[in-house]
Protein backbone atom coordinates (compact mmCIF):
# COMPACT_ATOMS: atom_id res chain seq x y z
CA UNK A 1 0.00 0.00 0.00
CA UNK A 2 2.86 2.42 0.14
CA UNK A 3 2.79 3.02 -3.22
CA UNK A 4 -0.82 4.41 -3.03
CA UNK A 5 -0.06 7.00 0.05
CA UNK A 6 2.85 8.02 -2.22
CA UNK A 7 0.54 8.77 -5.70
CA UNK A 8 -2.10 10.16 -3.12
CA UNK A 9 1.03 12.25 -1.40
CA UNK A 10 2.23 13.96 -4.80
CA UNK A 11 -1.46 14.20 -6.37
CA UNK A 12 -1.84 16.37 -3.38
CA UNK A 13 1.29 18.36 -3.68
CA UNK A 14 0.55 19.32 -7.20
CA UNK A 15 -2.88 19.91 -6.47
CA UNK A 16 -2.33 22.19 -3.58
CA UNK A 17 0.74 23.72 -5.16
CA UNK A 18 -0.25 26.52 -6.34
CA UNK A 19 -2.13 27.87 -2.98
CA UNK A 20 1.46 27.37 -1.20
CA UNK A 21 4.53 28.13 -3.72
CA UNK A 22 5.55 31.23 -5.80
CA UNK A 23 4.38 29.33 -9.02
CA UNK A 24 2.60 32.12 -10.85
CA UNK A 25 5.02 34.43 -13.61
CA UNK A 26 6.51 37.56 -12.35
CA UNK A 27 7.27 38.45 -15.91
CA UNK A 28 4.62 40.37 -16.72
CA UNK A 29 4.68 43.08 -13.88
CA UNK A 30 8.93 42.94 -14.34
CA UNK A 31 8.61 41.37 -10.54
CA UNK A 32 11.95 41.17 -8.68
CA UNK A 33 12.84 37.92 -6.83
CA UNK A 34 10.99 38.63 -3.62
CA UNK A 35 8.09 38.55 -5.77
CA UNK A 36 8.47 35.05 -6.43
CA UNK A 37 8.26 34.42 -2.31
CA UNK A 38 4.54 34.97 -1.84
CA UNK A 39 1.96 32.38 -3.48
CA UNK A 40 -0.97 33.38 -6.10
CA UNK A 41 -3.48 33.97 -3.05
CA UNK A 42 -1.76 36.71 -1.40
CA UNK A 43 0.09 38.53 -4.45
CA UNK A 44 -4.13 38.78 -5.63
CA UNK A 45 -5.21 39.65 -2.39
CA UNK A 46 -2.61 42.66 -2.19
CA UNK A 47 -3.42 43.96 -6.12
CA UNK A 48 -7.22 43.98 -5.38
CA UNK A 49 -7.20 45.94 -1.43
CA UNK A 50 -4.67 47.97 -3.05
CA UNK A 51 -7.19 48.78 -6.16
CA UNK A 52 -10.04 48.89 -4.42
CA UNK A 53 -8.91 51.56 -1.89
CA UNK A 54 -7.02 53.99 -5.11
CA UNK A 55 -10.66 53.60 -7.11
CA UNK A 56 -12.14 54.79 -3.49
CA UNK A 57 -10.30 58.05 -3.37
CA UNK A 58 -10.00 58.60 -7.66
CA UNK A 59 -14.01 58.76 -6.98
CA UNK A 60 -13.68 61.54 -4.01
CA UNK A 61 -11.33 63.05 -6.39
CA UNK A 62 -13.32 63.41 -9.35
CA UNK A 63 -16.41 64.07 -7.76
CA UNK A 64 -15.42 66.96 -5.67
CA UNK A 65 -13.53 68.38 -8.69
CA UNK A 66 -16.65 67.91 -10.28
CA UNK A 67 -18.66 70.16 -8.20
CA UNK A 68 -15.67 72.73 -8.06
CA UNK A 69 -15.74 73.05 -12.00
CA UNK A 70 -19.42 73.13 -12.17
CA UNK A 71 -19.62 75.58 -9.43
CA UNK A 72 -17.27 78.09 -11.04
CA UNK A 73 -18.95 77.73 -14.41
CA UNK A 74 -22.63 77.95 -13.10
CA UNK A 75 -21.27 81.02 -10.49
CA UNK A 76 -19.48 82.89 -13.54
CA UNK A 77 -22.90 82.60 -15.93
CA UNK A 78 -25.28 83.08 -13.37
CA UNK A 79 -23.42 86.70 -11.92
CA UNK A 80 -22.33 87.66 -15.72
CA UNK A 81 -25.77 89.11 -16.59
CA UNK A 82 -25.76 91.24 -13.61
CA UNK A 83 -22.28 93.31 -13.71
CA UNK A 84 -22.01 95.32 -16.70
CA UNK A 85 -21.34 94.22 -20.13
CA UNK A 86 -17.40 94.64 -19.43
CA UNK A 87 -17.36 91.89 -16.90
CA UNK A 88 -20.06 90.06 -17.78
CA UNK A 89 -18.17 89.39 -20.79
CA UNK A 90 -14.94 88.11 -18.62
CA UNK A 91 -17.19 85.89 -16.56
CA UNK A 92 -18.98 83.99 -19.66
CA UNK A 93 -15.27 83.06 -21.28
CA UNK A 94 -14.31 82.32 -17.03
CA UNK A 95 -17.60 80.15 -17.16
CA UNK A 96 -16.40 78.44 -20.60
CA UNK A 97 -13.03 77.75 -19.45
CA UNK A 98 -14.40 76.09 -15.88
CA UNK A 99 -16.49 74.37 -18.35
CA UNK A 100 -13.14 72.69 -19.97
CA UNK A 101 -11.91 71.73 -16.66
CA UNK A 102 -14.55 69.20 -16.64
CA UNK A 103 -13.70 67.75 -20.08
CA UNK A 104 -10.78 65.30 -18.33
CA UNK A 105 -13.24 64.40 -15.62
CA UNK A 106 -15.78 63.24 -18.14
CA UNK A 107 -13.76 62.34 -21.02
CA UNK A 108 -11.03 60.22 -19.89
CA UNK A 109 -11.81 59.71 -16.45
CA UNK A 110 -9.35 57.31 -14.25
CA UNK A 111 -9.69 53.86 -15.13
CA UNK A 112 -9.33 52.53 -11.85
CA UNK A 113 -12.89 53.63 -11.08
CA UNK A 114 -14.24 50.90 -13.23
CA UNK A 115 -11.18 48.12 -13.53
CA UNK A 116 -11.91 48.15 -9.97
CA UNK A 117 -15.53 46.50 -10.82
CA UNK A 118 -13.51 43.84 -12.88
CA UNK A 119 -11.28 42.49 -10.68
CA UNK A 120 -13.49 39.25 -9.52
CA UNK A 121 -14.83 38.64 -13.59
CA UNK A 122 -12.65 35.38 -13.83
CA UNK A 123 -13.83 34.11 -10.70
CA UNK A 124 -17.40 35.32 -11.75
CA UNK A 125 -17.26 32.80 -14.57
CA UNK A 126 -16.32 29.67 -13.36
CA UNK A 127 -15.23 28.38 -9.56
CA UNK A 128 -12.27 26.50 -11.09
CA UNK A 129 -10.26 29.37 -12.07
CA UNK A 130 -6.65 28.64 -12.14
CA UNK A 131 -4.85 31.08 -9.40
CA UNK A 132 -2.34 32.29 -11.96
CA UNK A 133 -4.98 33.29 -14.38
CA UNK A 134 -7.18 35.52 -11.73
CA UNK A 135 -3.88 36.68 -11.33
CA UNK A 136 -2.19 37.97 -14.05
CA UNK A 137 -5.61 39.59 -15.41
CA UNK A 138 -5.62 41.52 -11.76
CA UNK A 139 -2.44 42.55 -12.88
CA UNK A 140 -3.21 43.69 -15.86
CA UNK A 141 -5.62 45.92 -14.45
CA UNK A 142 -2.74 47.53 -12.04
CA UNK A 143 -0.28 47.79 -14.81
CA UNK A 144 -3.25 49.58 -16.78
CA UNK A 145 -4.23 51.94 -14.27
CA UNK A 146 -0.20 52.92 -13.06
CA UNK A 147 -0.26 53.80 -16.35
CA UNK A 148 -3.00 55.79 -16.84
CA UNK A 149 -2.35 57.21 -13.44
CA UNK A 150 1.07 58.69 -14.98
CA UNK A 151 -0.48 60.09 -17.95
CA UNK A 152 -2.79 62.30 -15.70
CA UNK A 153 0.22 64.14 -14.43
CA UNK A 154 2.12 63.54 -17.16
CA UNK A 155 3.46 67.01 -19.22
CA UNK A 156 0.49 66.47 -21.40
CA UNK A 157 -2.36 67.85 -19.03
CA UNK A 158 0.20 70.44 -17.74
CA UNK A 159 1.02 71.83 -20.93
CA UNK A 160 -2.50 71.46 -21.40
CA UNK A 161 -3.86 73.20 -18.69
CA UNK A 162 -1.43 75.91 -19.10
CA UNK A 163 -2.27 76.74 -23.11
CA UNK A 164 -6.06 76.21 -22.16
CA UNK A 165 -6.00 79.60 -19.55
CA UNK A 166 -3.08 80.97 -22.04
CA UNK A 167 -5.89 81.35 -24.34
CA UNK A 168 -8.67 82.70 -22.12
CA UNK A 169 -6.16 85.26 -21.18
CA UNK A 170 -5.38 86.13 -24.92
CA UNK A 171 -9.61 86.41 -25.58
CA UNK A 172 -9.90 88.41 -22.07
CA UNK A 173 -6.77 90.64 -22.59
CA UNK A 174 -6.24 91.00 -26.54
CA UNK A 175 -9.73 90.54 -27.53
CA UNK A 176 -11.80 92.73 -24.62
CA UNK A 177 -8.58 94.66 -23.73
CA UNK A 178 -9.11 94.24 -20.20
CA UNK A 179 -5.38 93.00 -19.27
CA UNK A 180 -5.83 93.26 -15.47
CA UNK A 181 -8.68 90.53 -15.56
CA UNK A 182 -7.24 88.24 -18.49
CA UNK A 183 -3.87 87.91 -16.01
CA UNK A 184 -6.13 87.63 -13.17
CA UNK A 185 -7.86 84.48 -14.74
CA UNK A 186 -4.50 83.16 -16.40
CA UNK A 187 -3.07 82.91 -12.76
CA UNK A 188 -5.69 81.56 -10.75
CA UNK A 189 -6.75 79.05 -13.63
CA UNK A 190 -3.29 77.53 -14.08
CA UNK A 191 -2.92 77.86 -10.08
CA UNK A 192 -6.30 75.84 -9.95
CA UNK A 193 -5.22 73.43 -12.76
CA UNK A 194 -1.74 72.35 -11.59
CA UNK A 195 -3.68 71.95 -7.85
CA UNK A 196 -6.16 69.53 -9.74
CA UNK A 197 -3.59 67.65 -11.41
CA UNK A 198 -1.11 66.83 -8.51
CA UNK A 199 -3.54 65.90 -6.20
CA UNK A 200 -4.81 63.47 -8.78
CA UNK A 201 -4.66 59.91 -6.63
CA UNK A 202 -1.53 57.26 -7.61
CA UNK A 203 -2.37 54.20 -5.60
CA UNK A 204 -1.88 52.04 -8.48
CA UNK A 205 1.34 53.71 -9.55
CA UNK A 206 2.72 52.93 -5.74
CA UNK A 207 0.94 49.43 -5.63
CA UNK A 208 2.35 48.39 -8.57
CA UNK A 209 6.57 49.80 -7.32
CA UNK A 210 5.67 47.88 -4.27
CA UNK A 211 4.27 44.61 -5.80
CA UNK A 212 7.34 44.82 -8.51
CA UNK A 213 9.53 44.97 -5.64
CA UNK A 214 7.60 42.19 -3.47
CA UNK A 215 7.13 44.37 -0.71
CA UNK A 216 3.15 43.39 0.12
CA UNK A 217 3.24 44.33 3.59
CA UNK A 218 -0.04 46.89 4.47
CA UNK A 219 0.70 50.24 3.67
CA UNK A 220 1.75 52.75 6.19
CA UNK A 221 -0.51 56.05 7.05
CA UNK A 222 0.74 59.20 5.70
CA UNK A 223 -0.72 62.33 4.80
CA UNK A 224 -3.16 62.73 2.02
CA UNK A 225 -4.07 66.28 0.80
CA UNK A 226 -7.75 67.09 -0.70
CA UNK A 227 -9.70 69.94 -2.55
CA UNK A 228 -13.12 70.40 -1.73
CA UNK A 229 -15.72 72.62 -2.05
CA UNK A 230 -17.03 75.21 0.28
CA UNK A 231 -20.67 76.84 0.03
CA UNK A 232 -21.55 78.76 3.73
CA UNK A 233 -23.98 80.91 3.96
CA UNK A 234 -21.87 84.31 3.51
CA UNK A 235 -18.71 82.45 2.35
CA UNK A 236 -17.96 80.10 -1.16
CA UNK A 237 -14.63 78.99 -2.48
CA UNK A 238 -12.64 75.91 -1.74
CA UNK A 239 -10.91 74.49 1.13
CA UNK A 240 -7.23 72.37 0.86
CA UNK A 241 -7.63 69.87 3.43
CA UNK A 242 -5.63 67.96 5.01
CA UNK A 243 -5.76 63.89 6.68
CA UNK A 244 -2.91 62.75 8.51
Amino acid sequence: MGWVWRVFGLSFALWTWPAFGGECSTALVGGEPGLRHWNAQTRLRFIRERLRSDAHRARIWSYSWGVIYSSLAVGQFVAAPLVSHASGLDLYVGGGASLIGLVPLVVTPLKVMADEKRLDEPEAETTETDPCVSLAWAEELLIRDAANEAEGRSLLFHGGNVAVNAGVFFVIGAGFGHWTSATISLLTGIATGEIMIFTQPVGARKALRAYRGGDLSSPTAAVRIAIVPLVAKNASGIVLALTF
